[in-house]
């Protein structure tokens, strides 16, 4: 299986997994070298087709304006940290705590295990931005996952398995922590 395969593949564990609220939401990537392929702008994550992945050069914008129009965060995040790999989606349960909180505390004992806080990202325009990208970047060097307030998660890892596995995680944790506090008496 080649890394077109596995983003093809990694596309339809997230539909699977329940992670893409919206059909042609989120993005995913991974890297090999300079290169960075990449799914391209407006196709459906759980029906991608390799004609739907882009490979582009990390030193060079060409084919960019193809690519997901979160591209520049993909890269800034490869420039700055050790991720090969990159997913991003529109995590419901970390969105809502992402409008609430500044971070994100695990309440269960398995995200403890993994995961002491969960950052938020605050941004004036939070989806395709370049300050996005530049935060992102800063943030994805000490940290696995991190939540765009209102607009989603993003993971990384060594791997695509491993981004979803921290994807997955931040939103397990999100949904716990949120029937946590609704049933402690609100969230707030």
């Amino acid at each position: 299986m080649d890394i077109i395969d596995e983003i093809i593949e990694a596309g339809k564990k997230l539909m699977e997994f329940g992670m893409i609220e919206s059909s042609h939401s989120g993005n995913l990537s991974a890297r090999i070298n300079d290169k960075i392929y990449i799914k391209k702008h407006g196709r459906m994550m759980g029906y991608l087709k390799r004609e739907d992945i882009i490979e582009l050069d990390m030193n060079s914008e060409e084919g960019y304006s193809e690519a997901s129009v979160e591209v520049y965060a993909h890269r800034n995040i490869y420039l700055n940290s050790d991720a090969k790999a990159i997913v991003h989606a529109h995590t419901p349960y970390a969105i809502v705590l992402s409008l609430l909180y500044d971070k994100i505390e695990p309440v269960d004992e398995e995200g403890k295990f993994y995961l002491e806080n969960i950052p938020v990202i605050v941004a004036e325009r939070a989806v395709a931005s370049m300050e996005i990208a530049e935060k992102l970047g800063e943030v994805m060097r000490e940290n696995r996952v991190a939540v765009i307030r209102g607009h989603g998660t993003f993971a990384i890892g060594e791997n695509l398995d491993e981004a979803i596995k921290y994807l997955t995680l931040c939103e397990s944790i999100s949904h716990i922590s949120y029937l946590f506090h609704l049933y402690k008496g609100g969230v707030h």
